[in-house]
């Protein structure tokens, strides 16, 4: 169990450095700093599971609910993987047996 949240955390990780990459590259190719909001990134990958997603939480739970989601959405990319994928990284890594610990 503790590898999974190792790998889930190692994942996340990943796609959070993925996003400071294209945010450095927006601030290299256009004017100035834009964040990259996971939003925006999810309806780049595939927009149309986004929309779906959005109508089965406000047909199946509540409609009070997406707009908590929605301002999820609205922050980078970074933050809202980097956060949880450090903490899933750190907490779950491999535990380190004998003398050999550093």
């Amino acid at each position: 169990m503790r590898s999974i949240g190792y790998g889930i955390g190692f994942i996340l990780a990943l796609g959070a450095g993925a996003c400071v990459i294209a945010e450095l590259l927006r601030v290299v190719v256009g004017d100035g700093y834009a964040s990259v909001a996971l939003g925006e990134i999810w309806y780049a990958i595939h927009g149309n599971s986004l929309v779906g997603f959005q109508a089965t939480v406000e047909k199946t739970l509540t409609p009070l609910l997406w707009t908590p989601i929605q301002t999820l959405l609205t922050l980078p990319g970074w933050l809202v993987l980097g956060i949880p994928g450090l903490l899933l990284f750190v907490t779950c890594r491999p535990r380190q047996r004998g003398f050999d610990r550093f």
